[in-house]
């Protein structure tokens, strides 16, 4: 018995009929387990992307504007089906334009002013067929959206509804290009009435800097060459036959390409540059002069400039400009109130015009010298409102403190460092040896400072209206009332009250030509003794962007 179950064993281990009815068995066993889980696994990565979904889309609308995150962002999470789903709703600041940064590190939860919005959404997803070989009843999810505010103002800051004087335009544009201009009137007019999208002019510069893969941020921490600048100018200029030929103009007049320039302060993107923006945004809309001329005061560094205008000026004999500017600043970019770039300047200028013409009673030539000193002027995005398609931006506009003085100023006392000049002397107006006259006069004038606030509605933003903040106590001609103030020394003292009169006549007759040669100076450098210009460049109101 025992040997007959032995040998059936034996039979049994080595026989191999049905092996394929067993395998096949076990082997529908384990793909009909692999399906089940794949059915689950399906439905979990299909609601994975839903809550994926609705956590980006609160994340947008809590973005829209931040002070009201929690209550936008959790009301579309209800509207999506998740009002009782576990979620985290974090504003904070959202930086794209530090290089190196990465994109997990770029949103700081809880920074202010809050450009952002991060939304965390935990749900779990109930599984079936996972339960019969063990697997857990539902699967958890996590997903985070995060959204910045897309809404931005651009505005500009300086004189750009002006009327320029060639002459004196040609000099100090020329003297700080190092080039010897030619451009008439009607071309600085056709530069000034040009307006181009900011953006389109950086990408002619992706183009010229073989950066065409690059985005906005990228292009405008690069250099550019002044050459490099005014062809790029040139190429979002097309369409306008008057700026284009202005720009070849100047093109043509340079000796070489120019020193560099940091694109961004000639093309500024503020805020908007920390969302690292990619190509084909819309962008501000500058006007041509404005960035012209901030390229060549970029250029031009702190170099004092000197200009001599001969007798060009009607009226005076000889007339030299010595200036100094800062580092200017007077276009914002895409900026939000409350933003790191939500104020811009424009530049500390010195000025000294010393200007010569007959004297009265033919006692030689009178010297003037007349020494401007005129303060960063600011403005600051105060609110923007994009309500209904109805665009409304306000701006809080502060003109700068300015000094003029006829005093015994040096060529050499005009820079653009923190010193001003001492204004304690008085000049030498009149000096002769033969016979023995002198006199001599000093004057000093200062013009206060004015804060007002300035509301655009969609009218003004969409015709670019310039709207002025202005010192009190401005008089029509501050020269005129300069010279009259005049405290003058008249030697040999017999003399005074023969001088007097026709002195008073002679700088009453040569106001004019020193109120011309001022004031053009200044408007050729973007400023306005004594006057804040606001213009609004743009308003985007594109809500809110995804970012992570």
């Amino acid at each position: 018995m025992i040997g007959w179950i032995r040998n059936r064993l034996r039979r049994f281990g080595t026989a191999r009929g049905g092996n394929v009815a067993i395998l096949v068995a076990l082997g529908s066993t384990f793909l009909l387990a692999a399906g089940a889980v794949g059915v689950d696994l399906g439905l979990v990565f299909q609601e994975r992307r839903k809550a994926q979904a609705a956590a980006d889309i609160a994340a947008m609308m809590g973005a829209i504007d931040p002070t009201q995150a929690n209550t936008m962002a959790r009301r579309s999470l209800g509207d999506n089906g998740y009002g009782s789903a576990v979620a985290t709703v974090d504003p904070g600041t959202y930086d794209a334009s530090v290089p190196g940064v990465a994109p997990a590190n770029r949103f700081h939860p809880g920074s202010s002013p809050a450009n952002a919005v991060r939304v965390g959404l935990s749900t779990a997803v109930p599984i079936t067929f996972g339960r019969t070989i063990g697997l857990a009843g539902s699967i958890p999810l996590r997903v985070v959206g995060t959204a910045a505010s897309a809404q931005f103002a651009a505005f500009s800051i300086g004189s750009g509804t002006l009327q320029v004087s060639n002459g004196i335009t040609n000099a100090l544009l020329g003297a700080m290009l190092g080039a010897q201009l030619s451009l008439s009137v009607s071309d600085y007019n056709a530069l000034l009435g040009t307006r181009v999208d900011g953006l389109r002019v950086l990408d002619a510069l992706a183009t010229s800097l073989n950066l065409a893969a690059a985005n906005y941020t990228d292009l405008a921490q690069a250099n550019a060459s002044v050459g490099q600048v005014l062809m790029a100018l040139r190429v979002a200029a097309q369409g306008n036959s008057g700026a284009v030929n202005a720009l070849t103009g100047i093109l043509n007049a340079l000796p070489n390409a120019g020193p560099t320039v940091p694109i961004g302060q000639v093309d500024p993107l503020g805020d908007a540059a920390a969302l690292a923006p990619q190509r084909g945004l819309a962008g501000a809309s500058v006007d041509v002069m404005s960035v012209l001329g901030a390229t060549a005061a970029l250029a031009n560094g702190q170099t004092q400039i000197s200009v001599d205008l001969g007798a060009t000026i009607p009226g005076l004999l000889s007339t030299r400009l010595t200036v100094a500017i800062g580092e200017r600043r007077r276009s914002s970019g895409w900026v939000r109130p409350g933003g790191p770039n939500a104020t811009i300047q424009t530049a500390q200028t010195r000025l000294l015009i010393e200007a010569t013409a007959s004297a009265p009673l033919g006692l030689g030539t009178l010297t003037i010298p007349i020494y401007a000193e005129v303060a960063p002027a600011q403005a600051t995005l105060q609110a923007l409102s994009c309500i209904g398609g109805a665009r409304q931006v306000t701006i809080s506009a502060q003109t700068g403190l300015a000094t003029l003085a006829v005093a015994n100023v040096a060529r050499s006392a005009i820079t653009g460092g923190s010193t001003g000049p001492n204004l304690s002397q008085p000049a030498t107006l009149i000096a002769l040896l033969l016979p023995p006259v002198s006199v001599t006069g000093r004057a000093v004038a200062t013009i206060g400072s004015t804060t007002q606030t300035l509301v655009f509605n969609e009218t003004d933003i969409a015709n670019h209206t310039v709207k002025t903040v202005s010192s009190s106590g401005l008089t029509q001609s501050l020269t005129g009332s300069l010279l009259s103030s005049l405290t003058l020394n008249i030697n040999p003292i017999g003399l005074g009250p023969l001088l007097q009169t026709p002195l008073s006549a002679t700088f009453a007759a040569l106001t004019p030509a020193l109120d011309l040669v001022l004031d053009s100076t200044l408007r050729s450098l973007g400023l306005h003794l004594g006057y804040a210009d606001i213009d609004i460049d743009g308003v985007l109101c594109s809500q809110a962007v995804l970012v992570q």
